[in-house]
């Protein structure tokens, strides 16, 4: 395979990386090209800053390489800036043949890289490298992410040396199944919108409660309530990060946030006795139609099964017997189950049936690029051997034409030799009748 390695890094921590990756490939058998990205201008720590936030964008000094075409992979590394480096966001932006190419991502950061998920800074890097890429319409098989500073996590250790090979063997292996690659991507989309809308409430939830109880000085939620309800949303918003972090069953995601929905649902309903009502029942549905947005029916009956038995779970406990209707609420649940259901599974088949068509157009089209291949090696070969041929019969010629100019010098000397003779002959017959004479 051809590999394209390309990379910035300011204060070397991501160039030794990537030298390590290179090494990796190489050791493999596979051929690899480095592009070092400079900038025009080197920047400090708070000059980048300073000119992500305002600006977003820099120049960088002209690349050697300006197209991804001929490689098999293309290796991106930049410096975890809780976004993609600026240099390298140029880079890719302005490289050519992206396109239906296996890119794989690596970073370096400060802390180990389990810190740096959970503080929500890899989180972001991945999400705007993902974004970058998908524009280009790049994917991502792998990405790696170890530290500059300790050595426990540096690509000297055990752990690092393992994750470059993992990386490595990700990159390898090639994508068989389209339709399984994209399903996964969206299944890594819904895990990170969930964990981007868990975050949003965690934090809102807080500065709402403090404000509330502090400065309102009205709480709707005492701190013990509260927390409790914090608890359970953070814990799933923790375990979707873990998922994201380690890129194993990322399906897992989508069943944690109903679960973590619902459950909330149903304790802030016994919390918020009696003010609610009846309406309660509409927090259920409003439920269905958030996971409809994720076209899975599986998570839409999933979260219509839990609700259920979270509605059992009220109607034992809720002290107003008298605002549940069992009959009423159930029926009203399972009829708004099936229908966001019937829609989920109608975009679901949709968005299942395009990536089948665009499977059959890619793959139609790499048969169609090997056939050329082939065909192309069929006429190269044929174009080699006919100018064999001709050089062959070339040279046949020009030994015939050699030996007829050979032999017409030889005739040509005859004739002469025997015009002379016959000159000779006559001249000695002349005379002969002279003397006669």
């Amino acid at each position: 395979m051809r590999i394209l390695i390309a990379y910035y890094s300011k204060w070397g921590g991501t160039e030794k990386l990537a030298e390590a990756i290179k090494k990796e490939f190489e050791d493999r058998g596979h051929s690899v090209d480095t592009e070092i990205i400079k900038p025009k201008k080197e920047h400090s720590f708070f000059g980048w800053w300073h000119i992500r936030m305002f600006k977003g964008d820099c120049d960088i000094q002209n690349p050697k390489i300006q197209d991804a075409s001929s490689y098999d992979v293309v290796c991106f590394g930049s410096p975890n800036w809780t976004r993609v480096s600026l240099p390298l966001a140029r880079y890719i932006k302005e490289i050519k043949g992206l396109k239906y190419k296996n890119i794989g991502f690596f970073s370096t950061t400060a802390f180990s890289p389990q810190i740096e998920w959970y503080i929500f800074s890899v989180y972001l890097l991945d999400l705007t490298f993902s974004s970058v890429i998908n524009k280009k319409g790049g994917r991502i098989i792998g990405n790696i992410l170890l530290s500059s500073i300790f050595k426990n996590w540096s690509f000297k250790s055990k752990y690092g040396e393992n994750a470059i090979k993992k990386f490595c063997d990700k990159l390898e292996t090639p994508i068989y199944s389209l339709k399984s690659y994209f399903l996964e991507q969206k299944e890594i989309e819904t895990t990170r919108l969930s964990v981007v809308f868990f975050s949003i409430f965690l934090i809102s939830s807080f500065i709402f409660q403090i404000v509330s109880s502090s400065i309102l000085e009205s709480q709707i939620l005492t701190w013990k309530e509260f927390f409790s309800l914090f608890s359970i949303v953070f814990f799933a918003y923790f375990a979707m990060l873990t998922i994201l972090a380690g890129k194993i069953m990322v399906f897992w995601g989508k069943y944690l946030a109903s679960i973590s929905l619902i459950s909330s649902m149903a304790i802030l309903i016994l919390f918020l006795t009696p003010s609610l009502g009846r309406p309660i029942i509409l927090g259920y549905v409003l439920i269905f139609i958030l996971f409809s947005f994720f076209r899975d029916i599986k998570t839409v009956f999933f979260a219509a099964g839990f609700s259920i038995l979270s509605y059992f779970y009220l109607f034992i406990n809720y002290p107003l017997k008298g605002v549940l209707l069992p009959d009423l609420d159930l029926s009203f649940i399972l009829l708004a189950a099936g229908i966001i259901g019937f829609i989920a599974k109608n975009l679901q088949n949709h968005y299942i049936g395009s990536l089948e068509a665009q499977e059959e157009i890619e793959t139609a089209k790499a048969v169609l690029e090997i056939k050329i291949q082939a065909r192309t090696k069929e006429l190269k070969e044929l174009s080699d051997s006919l100018e064999v041929d001709v050089q062959n019969r070339t040279k046949e010629l020009q030994q015939k034409i050699e030996e007829l100019e050979k032999f017409n010098r030889l005739a040509v000397g005859r004739e002469l030799k025997m015009m002379e003779l016959k000159e000779e002959i006559k001249k000695l017959k002349e005379e002969l009748e002279k003397q006669k004479d």
